[in-house]
């Protein structure tokens, strides 16, 4: 696997780095080839584009981020901490507190209301809970206006909403209680031109207030030119 880095800033030597990553490896089978990703050093508050083409390993990288899989070799840090020290439980403990992620399939809970499905993060972590201000129905209320939920969807559940809304439910979901960083795998691709411009907007500025960074998944490049950084992954062909 090859890679093309573009940024638009260079990283100042001491910068507080959201997410580093050094000489990450993954296997899924024995049978199958060792995927290899570029070393990554994203300083806090900046943001990524990761783009590629399907089965280029966007979505296997981002699992490696979360801590969800474990690199076969290299290791990652977030916020200061190298997942691979942290047990399983450790992991998913520190993702719940530190990392909003959105993901493709939007993994909503399905018996839930939009409402309950936003305010998910602080109930399953006190971290999130306390940095949520003033209460998390009150934040999630305000994401949810942000995000042109009408108000008379947010007690329904969410199968009964539209792709598109399920799609910005995940996002306001994975924002709530100020994660450190966020990871979003293709978010708008539910989304028609006008509404996807508008949930970027809108999820890289309730980013930047919240002093969050960002790495962005998506096929499409014109996108590209939002981020801070960007990567391209490819196959070696």
């Amino acid at each position: 696997m090859t890679s093309t880095t573009e940024t638009r800033t260079n990283r100042a030597k001491g910068e507080e780095l959201a997410l580093q990553a050094r000489q990450l490896g993954f296997q899924w089978a024995a049978s199958q080839p060792m995927l290899r990703f570029p070393d990554l050093a994203i300083p806090r508050g900046e943001h990524l584009f990761l783009q590629g083409a399907s089965g280029s390993g966007k979505s296997t990288l981002l699992s490696l981020l979360s801590g969800m899989q474990v690199p076969a070799s290299g290791s990652v840090s977030i916020l200061g901490t190298e997942l691979q020290r942290l047990g399983s439980g450790a992991r998913d403990r520190f993702r719940a507190d530190h990392i909003g992620v959105i993901f493709q399939q939007f993994n909503l809970v399905p018996y839930l209301s939009a409402l309950a499905n936003v305010t998910l993060p602080c109930r399953l972590s006190r971290t999130r809970h306390d940095n949520t201000r003033p209460d998390p129905e009150t934040a999630a209320a305000e994401l949810l206006r942000l995000l042109a939920i009408p108000e008379d969807h947010w007690h329904r559940k969410v199968t009964r909403l539209s792709i598109g809304q399920q799609q910005r439910i995940a996002a306001a979901r994975a924002l709530m209680g100020a994660p450190g960083i966020i990871l979003a795998d293709e978010p708008t691709s539910a989304l028609d031109s006008d509404n996807r411009d508008r949930f970027l907007d809108l999820l890289l500025g309730l980013a930047n207030e919240r002093g969050a960074s960002v790495v962005f998944v998506s096929h499409d490049r014109s996108l590209s030119s939002h981020f801070h950084h960007q990567i391209h992954l490819g196959d070696e062909s």
